[in-house]
């Protein structure tokens, strides 16, 4: 049943307003907006459903490499889409949201209540895993970086110490999963695809992976494309079973042919 919509907030870090409000797209779906921009969609009583590709794709690198996440951070709030999903699939998972606007997290679970609510801490991304951060010296077995969607995004958020910390929190087998976006020509994402692969390349055992509509890989199209690390690697099944998974049409690029999409005019 859908709470009494629309509903708003304003955060105080930025000033922006919060708003949830009704999806007509599908039957339940509720849609956060921060100062017009939608930023999450959540379809009520369906955790499974997401409507968002990268979500898909991030969901299918995850049944793929089948972690057990019993400690999953997520770095940027939203509607709390993909914890909701985390918390359906391994509901045993303690999961941690580190957002630096103080009311997004109470707002959001106010009006969209998830059981078990996940750990909320009000931090700075850039600084939360750093020495003297709020979650210092914490280990997580999967890491989730949904913070920006463009080149606008603040230098301190994409550099290769800030990836390089995300990725120093990881347990001996965990996993990096980045969401980020670009204009078509993908001159961005081929950077900062760079520059994640710099922050994980001194780990011998550990591969990446891009997934991503084809048309976007292709330069082709504005999208969303989801970068993952995982410090064991992956295995060429596991790679086919990702792909399997899509969403399609799209393809994952891992190896040799992804350092050649990062270097390509």
């Amino acid at each position: 049943m859908l709470p009494p919509l629309p509903a708003s907030t304003r955060l105080s870090h930025s000033g922006t307003l919060a708003e949830l409000s009704r999806d007509e797209l599908t039957e339940n779906g509720v849609v956060l907006c921060i100062d017009g921009a939608e930023q999450s969609h959540v379809e009520l009583g369906d955790p499974e459903f997401l409507l968002h590709d990268y979500l898909r794709r991030m969901r299918s690198v995850l049944t793929a490499l089948d972690p057990a996440a019993a400690s999953v951070l997520h770095l940027g709030a939203g509607a709390l889409t993909l914890p909701r999903w985390i918390a359906h699939w391994r509901p045993a998972a303690h999961q941690t949201v580190v957002d630096i606007e103080p009311e997004l997290v109470g707002f959001v679970l106010e009006h969209l209540p998830l059981d078990p609510a996940p750990e909320n801490v009000v931090a700075d991304a850039a600084q939360v895993l750093t020495p003297g951060g709020a979650l210092a010296g914490r280990a997580f077995e999967v890491a989730v970086v949904d913070l920006f969607n463009s080149s606008a995004a603040p230098a301190a958020l994409s550099s290769s110490e800030f990836f390089a910390s995300v990725w120093n929190a990881l347990t001996p087998g965990g996993l990096m999963l980045v969401n980020f976006g670009d204009e078509a020509d993908m001159g961005f994402a081929r950077t900062l695809t760079t520059t994640l692969l710099q922050a994980v390349e001194d780990d011998d055992a550990a591969s990446s992976l891009l997934s991503a509509p084809a048309d976007v890989l292709a330069a082709q199209a504005e999208g969303n494309l989801v970068f993952a690390a995982a410090r064991r690697g992956f295995t060429e099944p596991q790679l086919a079973q990702i792909w399997a998974a899509g969403p399609h049409p799209g393809d994952v690029l891992s190896g040799d042919e992804l350092r050649a999409w990062c270097w390509a005019a």
